[in-house]
Protein backbone atom coordinates (compact mmCIF):
# COMPACT_ATOMS: atom_id res chain seq x y z
CA UNK A 1 0.00 0.00 0.00
CA UNK A 2 3.19 2.16 0.48
CA UNK A 3 2.82 2.75 -3.41
CA UNK A 4 -0.56 4.80 -2.86
CA UNK A 5 1.33 7.49 -1.43
CA UNK A 6 2.93 8.43 -4.65
CA UNK A 7 0.15 7.15 -7.15
CA UNK A 8 -3.34 6.09 -6.23
CA UNK A 9 -5.22 4.66 -8.85
CA UNK A 10 -8.71 5.66 -7.65
CA UNK A 11 -7.68 9.17 -7.10
CA UNK A 12 -6.71 9.72 -10.82
CA UNK A 13 -9.93 8.06 -12.25
CA UNK A 14 -11.76 10.46 -9.70
CA UNK A 15 -9.88 13.37 -11.01
CA UNK A 16 -9.38 12.04 -14.71
CA UNK A 17 -12.99 13.91 -16.06
CA UNK A 18 -11.97 17.09 -14.48
CA UNK A 19 -8.77 17.29 -16.57
CA UNK A 20 -10.44 16.38 -19.99
CA UNK A 21 -13.07 18.28 -19.48
CA UNK A 22 -10.75 21.09 -18.77
CA UNK A 23 -9.02 20.58 -21.83
CA UNK A 24 -12.71 20.31 -23.80
CA UNK A 25 -13.99 23.78 -22.55
CA UNK A 26 -10.02 25.25 -22.96
CA UNK A 27 -10.34 24.08 -26.41
CA UNK A 28 -13.69 25.65 -27.06
CA UNK A 29 -12.56 29.27 -26.29
CA UNK A 30 -9.52 29.23 -27.58
CA UNK A 31 -11.25 27.78 -30.85
CA UNK A 32 -13.35 30.60 -30.36
CA UNK A 33 -10.98 33.35 -29.60
CA UNK A 34 -8.22 32.76 -32.21
CA UNK A 35 -11.03 31.68 -35.30
CA UNK A 36 -13.39 35.04 -34.45
CA UNK A 37 -9.86 37.17 -35.17
CA UNK A 38 -10.83 36.55 -39.23
CA UNK A 39 -14.01 37.53 -38.86
CA UNK A 40 -12.87 40.78 -36.74
CA UNK A 41 -13.79 44.12 -38.59
CA UNK A 42 -10.43 45.75 -39.48
CA UNK A 43 -9.68 42.24 -40.85
CA UNK A 44 -12.80 40.37 -42.32
CA UNK A 45 -12.28 41.96 -45.73
CA UNK A 46 -8.53 40.88 -46.04
CA UNK A 47 -9.20 37.20 -44.84
CA UNK A 48 -12.15 36.08 -46.87
CA UNK A 49 -9.78 34.30 -49.18
CA UNK A 50 -7.61 32.57 -46.19
CA UNK A 51 -10.54 31.67 -44.31
CA UNK A 52 -12.04 28.60 -45.86
CA UNK A 53 -7.84 26.93 -46.47
CA UNK A 54 -7.32 27.41 -42.92
CA UNK A 55 -10.78 26.37 -41.69
CA UNK A 56 -9.80 23.28 -43.43
CA UNK A 57 -7.01 22.50 -41.92
CA UNK A 58 -7.90 23.29 -38.55
CA UNK A 59 -10.91 21.19 -38.63
CA UNK A 60 -9.69 18.13 -39.65
CA UNK A 61 -6.51 18.45 -37.34
CA UNK A 62 -9.09 19.53 -34.68
CA UNK A 63 -11.56 16.70 -34.72
CA UNK A 64 -9.97 14.13 -33.30
CA UNK A 65 -8.80 15.93 -30.28
CA UNK A 66 -12.49 17.11 -29.64
CA UNK A 67 -13.54 13.56 -29.86
CA UNK A 68 -10.63 12.02 -27.57
CA UNK A 69 -11.17 14.70 -25.24
CA UNK A 70 -14.68 14.17 -24.81
CA UNK A 71 -14.53 10.35 -25.06
CA UNK A 72 -11.87 10.83 -22.43
CA UNK A 73 -14.65 12.77 -20.13
CA UNK A 74 -17.19 10.20 -20.85
CA UNK A 75 -15.65 6.86 -20.22
CA UNK A 76 -13.85 8.15 -17.24
CA UNK A 77 -16.87 9.36 -15.58
CA UNK A 78 -18.86 6.44 -16.69
CA UNK A 79 -15.80 4.51 -14.94
CA UNK A 80 -16.15 6.53 -11.95
CA UNK A 81 -19.90 5.16 -11.65
CA UNK A 82 -18.80 1.63 -11.73
CA UNK A 83 -15.68 2.32 -9.23
CA UNK A 84 -17.04 2.56 -5.83
CA UNK A 85 -20.38 3.82 -6.54
CA UNK A 86 -21.44 3.67 -2.82
CA UNK A 87 -18.83 5.83 -1.52
CA UNK A 88 -19.36 8.16 -4.10
CA UNK A 89 -23.07 8.36 -3.36
CA UNK A 90 -22.16 8.76 0.56
CA UNK A 91 -20.12 11.32 -0.62
CA UNK A 92 -22.60 13.39 -2.63
CA UNK A 93 -20.82 12.93 -6.27
CA UNK A 94 -22.71 10.11 -8.09
CA UNK A 95 -25.15 12.35 -9.28
CA UNK A 96 -22.67 14.81 -10.47
CA UNK A 97 -20.11 12.59 -12.42
CA UNK A 98 -23.34 11.11 -14.02
CA UNK A 99 -24.35 15.11 -14.63
CA UNK A 100 -20.68 15.25 -16.15
CA UNK A 101 -21.19 12.41 -18.36
CA UNK A 102 -24.39 13.29 -19.74
CA UNK A 103 -23.70 16.73 -20.89
CA UNK A 104 -19.89 15.81 -21.86
CA UNK A 105 -21.76 13.08 -24.45
CA UNK A 106 -24.41 16.24 -25.17
CA UNK A 107 -21.57 17.54 -27.20
CA UNK A 108 -22.62 15.51 -29.74
CA UNK A 109 -26.10 16.57 -29.79
CA UNK A 110 -25.15 19.70 -31.41
CA UNK A 111 -23.56 17.36 -34.50
CA UNK A 112 -26.73 17.95 -36.64
CA UNK A 113 -26.16 21.83 -36.69
CA UNK A 114 -22.84 22.19 -37.85
CA UNK A 115 -22.43 20.09 -41.48
CA UNK A 116 -23.38 22.64 -43.44
CA UNK A 117 -21.49 25.36 -42.27
CA UNK A 118 -18.30 22.68 -42.14
CA UNK A 119 -18.86 21.68 -45.49
CA UNK A 120 -18.74 24.93 -47.27
CA UNK A 121 -15.81 25.62 -45.35
CA UNK A 122 -13.73 22.79 -46.25
CA UNK A 123 -14.78 23.05 -49.51
CA UNK A 124 -14.43 26.85 -50.19
CA UNK A 125 -17.33 26.67 -52.04
CA UNK A 126 -17.52 30.18 -54.30
CA UNK A 127 -20.98 30.84 -53.69
CA UNK A 128 -20.52 31.42 -50.09
CA UNK A 129 -19.55 34.06 -48.26
CA UNK A 130 -17.14 32.14 -46.12
CA UNK A 131 -16.79 34.65 -43.35
CA UNK A 132 -20.44 34.90 -42.98
CA UNK A 133 -20.14 31.20 -42.78
CA UNK A 134 -17.76 31.12 -40.28
CA UNK A 135 -19.74 32.96 -38.19
CA UNK A 136 -22.62 30.58 -38.32
CA UNK A 137 -20.19 27.72 -37.04
CA UNK A 138 -18.60 29.95 -34.73
CA UNK A 139 -22.69 30.29 -32.58
CA UNK A 140 -23.03 27.09 -32.86
CA UNK A 141 -19.66 26.59 -31.11
CA UNK A 142 -19.89 29.38 -28.67
CA UNK A 143 -23.56 27.83 -27.75
CA UNK A 144 -22.02 24.58 -27.30
CA UNK A 145 -19.23 25.80 -25.16
CA UNK A 146 -21.51 27.60 -23.41
CA UNK A 147 -23.74 25.13 -22.57
CA UNK A 148 -22.71 21.27 -22.46
CA UNK A 149 -19.01 21.77 -22.24
CA UNK A 150 -19.44 24.55 -19.27
CA UNK A 151 -22.07 22.45 -17.54
CA UNK A 152 -20.08 19.01 -17.92
CA UNK A 153 -16.62 21.40 -16.33
CA UNK A 154 -19.18 22.54 -13.37
CA UNK A 155 -20.39 19.08 -12.99
CA UNK A 156 -16.88 17.41 -13.15
CA UNK A 157 -15.22 19.76 -10.71
CA UNK A 158 -18.24 19.68 -8.10
CA UNK A 159 -17.96 15.68 -8.49
CA UNK A 160 -14.09 15.67 -7.75
CA UNK A 161 -14.54 18.03 -4.85
CA UNK A 162 -17.08 16.03 -3.33
CA UNK A 163 -15.30 12.30 -4.25
CA UNK A 164 -12.31 13.55 -2.77
CA UNK A 165 -13.12 14.83 0.24
CA UNK A 166 -11.79 12.54 3.21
Amino acid sequence: MASRLFFDPVVALRTAPLVSSTCTLFYAFSQDFFLRIFNHADLRKENKSAVSPYFKIFFCRGLPIVLSLLSATTSTTVANLYTQPSSLRNKGAYSWYMAAAIFSASHILFVPFVPGSVKRLVENEKDTDANDTLDEWLSVNALRGLTVDLVAWVACVVAVGKSLVA
